[in-house]
């Protein structure tokens, strides 16, 4: 038996609700948690991710500020990065409200400032900039609706066109129920004046939700399967007011808050600039002053725009004891004074907080708790006012620990360097907690637990000074425990093509938030003073991220080995390239492949466990083959990649798109398992590690191109894209040309005169000059190039490229330059006997079939008449877009501007690209014929 020990000022652990220590006193015990699953469910920091301000003394009093208000507000948006963050960190740190945000989906089909990564993949880091973001706003929670960015969208009736407006609807009707917020706060105003179409649907939709979410009728689903209720919302205001509008309330974030040392509103900018790939890391200046109007009411602002609320809870009585006749519910004379003194009590913690001594507030904290799980217990008949208080017992809870500085840490051992374990691996998790109050610490028992129930349990662990420490053994299972260790290991949420524009949901436990649960955590109780106080904490481990030390990660339970195969999409050029494309679902008849046809397949194999042996394969259709037809590896070690290549040949006379799968047989000849999907991994400095889950298949398409065989190409990367990979599928070598590459460039005539010119075209890369401030530096040398006889090609900016400073001749590229966000949007030739059109393939305007996502973005506005504009397009209700692709001579050379979305096509094979592509690079000679035509200024 253990003896129970005290921690400083009667502070005695126990874990997992075991109790070897005396039991709390009567009436005393917890009562069972309401289902709050979803509810103060922000993503717990772990490790290097803890702000200061969420520690020690501050972070103890922004919990203790929260105890004192039943106020609660969801804020809707579209994308991350729309949030009004002034305001959502005045509300969660100023005024202590319950703060929660939705962003209808997440902004898969914005720009990449950080990286190569895109769609899907870009979805996962938005999502961890908006966690990291929300952890300076003090986030409560954060939600998202199925829905999926598909990029920009000129009008609200595009955007219920590509989204199903029901079930968006139904997924913001669910949020709101589990969340039950007092006050919605619309950032949109649900009017043109919107502008972005998804940001209209958002501002239409908030309202719709808030009356659904109250109708029974509605969703009845969620009601009588989901075990949700009803849930009318007090108030609804809309973001998006404009000066001279009408508005109810005004809220100013720029007063300096003595906590953060800050303005709520630059403290909060801090946060929105870590949403990097979208600001590039600049900090937002200004603003902090937000206007809204109530919905949820007709007339004018109560006394004119001038003497408007400074609150959306002005009037609405916030206190624990206003709190059941807020929510239309009666409680008895006892239950209300018990909730007038909880009140006094938080009031008189807050009041007599010190910052030097924070734990001497624990003692009260004590007491108000059990006060409040008496007020529980005895409001059997008001599940609202239940609901709530069942919040406010965790808040409470979280408080108590923060003011005794108790700090709780599961750390796997034994596993150098590592966050993985696999199914069936065995490993030792230690499990600690330490406060600075000087006392002794009794251990009663640690459990460890997956999504799945309990792992391990130990007792009879020891006990330190001050500390307690926990070592138990536990054996990996597969995540799920229903034997799909991949798809268990994989975001709850995914699509199976960049056609759909809403996810499917794997597994309802997570629905709606950032993403799953941790595979693996440790439950601790502590008694302090008698009462239960419940933590958990994700298990985690310390990885090295040289040079900047080590990150902690959580730990994942993943495959034994992942299989993946890149790129996703494969072309195989044709001969009839002279022809038109036909579209990405071109019949599979027409001419033979040839030997040109053989493409290479590259299968990746990531080991998460070794020593293990496996051998890869392809799964072909008929009449095709690999070489070699297997490959072999032997992983000594867990962490280990190995690369296989695969030259696959088409049948003759094949055309068309296939399907190859990879699948990695690995284990003993009475155990081998069979593994056919894998994750790309993606991290970023700052961001919680993602992995992006596909099957390990890839799309091999036929195109109708002329290859570019022995052309030299020089590449410089900007914010990171595939474009190169399209360029070398054509046959071309690409150099990617970093900052010594591009000073090394002889200047144009001096490189004409030795005949040294090394590539026969540059491209500077999407946003390159927002990135690459060695290209302003180098940017004559590149013209240089062009003038000698080269093409230098650039692809789409945005404003910090200035042509009329860095083109050869000038142009507009305003900070609102024009895109077109239709992905079928018609497409008119301008010039179709101009070289660029007609060699080496012959451009027509269905080489712009089967586009994904949008037709380009970031036009040139005007032009010098020395460009010629080559195509025009336009979404409906635009002006028609000349200033798409324009190209101009350059002394012996050439100079083009392309704002295609090339960079968006390419990876998915849409064969109009790349027969874009081949003509714009193919190799021409110094002083190819290609004939100014003048058009005027544009």
């Amino acid at each position: 038996m253990i003896a129970c020990r005290k921690l400083g000022f009667g502070v005695v652990v126990a874990v997992a609700g075991v109790l070897a220590c005396p039991p709390p006193s009567a009436g005393q015990s917890a009562p069972a948690r309401a289902p709050l699953d979803r509810v103060l469910s922000f993503p717990a920091p772990v490790g290097e991710e803890r702000l200061d301000v969420g520690r020690g003394a501050l972070g103890a009093w922004h919990r203790i500020r929260k105890l004192a208000t039943t106020a609660s507000l969801l804020h809707v948006t579209a994308h991350p990065d729309d949030e009004h963050s002034g305001m959502l960190a005045l509300a969660s740190r100023g005024w202590g409200a319950r703060t929660a945000l939705l962003s209808l989906n997440r902004g898969e089909a914005g720009a990449n400032a950080i990286g190569p990564e895109l769609f899907d993949a870009l979805g996962l880091i938005r999502t961890r900039e908006l966690v990291l973001a929300g952890r300076y706003y003090g986030l409560d929670d954060l939600y998202f609706t199925t829905a999926v960015d598909y990029g920009y969208s000129k009008s609200v009736d595009e955007a219920f066109r590509s989204w199903d407006r029901e079930t968006v609807l139904e997924d913001m009707v669910r949020v709101i129920r589990l969340n039950r917020p007092l006050v919605v706060v619309s950032r949109f105003h649900g009017s043109a004046h919107d502008g972005h179409g998804h940001h209209h649907a958002a501002g239409l939709l908030t309202p719709e939700a808030v009356a659904a979410a109250a109708d029974p009728a509605r969703f009845p689903d969620q009601i009588t399967r989901e075990g949700l209720r009803p849930w009318r919302v007090p108030r609804t205001f809309r973001g998006g007011v404009r000066g001279g509008e009408p508005f109810h309330v005004e809220v100013d974030a720029t007063g300096d808050s003595p906590w953060l040392g800050d303005s709520y509103q630059r403290w909060a900018s801090r946060g929105l600039a870590l949403q990097r790939s979208q600001t590039a890391g600049r900090v937002r200046t200004g603003g902090g002053r937000y206007l809204y109007e109530r919905r949820d009411r007709e007339g004018a602002a109560e006394g004119g725009d001038g003497e408007a609320g400074a609150s959306f809870f002005a009037g609405l009585d916030v206190s624990l004891g206003g709190l059941p006749a807020l929510l239309g519910e009666e409680a008895t004379a006892e239950t209300a004074s018990r909730l007038a003194e909880l009140q006094r009590m938080i009031d008189g913690a807050a009041a007599e907080f010190d910052f030097r001594a924070p734990a001497r507030s624990v003692p009260g904290l004590v007491r108000g708790l059990e006060l409040l799980r008496s007020a529980i217990a005895a409001l059997e008949a008001a599940p609202e006012t239940r609901f709530e208080l069942s919040i406010k017992e965790r808040q409470f809870e979280h408080a108590i620990l923060a003011a005794a500085g108790v700090n709780i840490v599961a750390e796997l051992e034994g596993t150098p360097g590592s966050s993985v374990l696999v199914p069936g691996q065995t490993a030792t998790v230690r499990v600690s907690v330490t406060t600075p109050v000087p006392g002794d610490i009794a251990i009663s028992a640690v459990r460890l637990a997956d999504r799945g129930g309990t792992l391990a349990h130990a007792a009879d662990v020891g006990r330190g000074e001050g500390e307690f420490t926990a070592e138990l053994q536990l054996r990996a299972p597969a995540p799920g425990r229903d034997g799909a260790t991949a798809e268990a290991a994989a975001p709850y949420f995914g699509r199976d093509g960049l056609a759909r524009n809403q996810y499917e949901v794997s597994d309802s436990t997570d629905l709606h938030l950032p993403w799953r649960g941790s595979a693996l955590s440790a439950t601790v109780e502590l008694v302090v003073e008698g009462v239960g106080v419940a933590h958990s904490v994700p298990v985690t481990a310390s990885v090295p991220r040289l040079p900047y030390g080590s990150v902690t990660r959580t730990v994942e339970i993943l495959p034994a080995l992942s299989v993946s195969v890149e790129p996703a999409v494969r072309i195989v050029p044709v001969d009839d390239a002279g022809a038109a494309s036909g579209g990405p679902d071109a019949d599979a008849s027409g001419p033979d492949v040839g030997a040109s046809g053989t493409v290479e397949v590259r299968v990746r194999i990531d080991a998460n466990a070794g020593p293990l042996a496996a051998e890869t394969r392809l799964e072909l259709p008929e009449g095709w083959t690999a070489t070699p037809a297997a490959v072999r590896h032997d992983f000594r070690d867990s962490g280990e990649t190995a690369d296989a290549s695969f030259a696959v040949t088409p049948p003759p006379g094949w055309r068309g798109a296939v399907e190859i799968r990879a699948v990695a047989r690995a284990g003993g000849a009475d155990d081998t398992a069979e593994y056919g999907t894998g994750y790309r991994t993606i991290e970023h400095r700052d961001l919680r590690l993602a992995r992006l889950w596909r099957p390990a298949r890839a799309t091999v398409r036929s195109v109708p191109v002329a290859r570019m065989d022995g052309a030299r190409i020089g590449y410089v990367m900007g914010v990171g894209d595939e474009v190169p990979a399209g360029i070398e599928a054509l046959g071309a070598t690409v150099e990617l040309l970093d900052e010594a590459g591009l000073a090394a460039l002889a200047p144009g005539a001096d490189a004409v005169a030795a005949g040294e010119r090394r590539f026969d075209a540059i491209v500077i890369g999407t946003r390159a000059y927002a990135v690459r401030e060695d290209l302003l530096e180098h940017n004559q040398r590149l013209l240089e190039y062009a003038r000698g006889g080269g093409h230098l090609v650039v692809l789409y900016q945005t404003q910090e490229y200035v042509p009329s400073a860095m083109a050869p001749y000038p142009a507009s590229l305003p900070r609102g330059a024009e895109e077109v966000s239709e992905e079928d949007a018609p497409v008119r030739l301008l010039r179709p006997d101009h070289p660029l059109m007609t060699t080496p393939n012959r451009i027509t305007e269905t080489d712009f079939d089967g586009w994904v996502e949008q037709r380009g973005s970031k036009f040139f506005a005007e032009w010098d008449p020395a460009y010629t504009p080559l195509v025009e397009t336009h979404d409906q209700g635009q002006a028609p877009q000349e200033g798409v692709w324009l190209t101009a001579p350059v002394g012996e050379g050439r100079y083009t501007y392309l704002a295609l979305a090339l960079h968006r096509q390419l990876p998915y094979g849409v064969p109009g690209a790349y027969r874009i592509l081949s003509n714009v690079l193919t190799p021409r000679g110094r002083g190819a014929a290609m004939p100014r035509d003048p058009g005027g200024p544009r």
